[in-house]
């Protein structure tokens, strides 16, 4: 699945600084109200990895 591929990051410890934002390396991380509408379900996928 795409989420195997994927970087996590922990909704309790972001602090919103950004500093992950430019190291992505496909430009895929977002403040969580500009995520853009294809990739909107992954907020739930991230949430849910930690969660397990």
């Amino acid at each position: 699945t795409d989420a195997d591929n994927m970087y996590f990051i922990h909704p309790d410890e972001c602090i919103d600084c950004g500093a992950c934002e430019s190291v992505c390396p496909v430009s895929a991380i977002f403040p969580e109200d500009a995520v853009p509408d294809k990739w909107k379900n992954f907020i739930e996928v991230n949430k849910n990895y930690f969660n397990k």
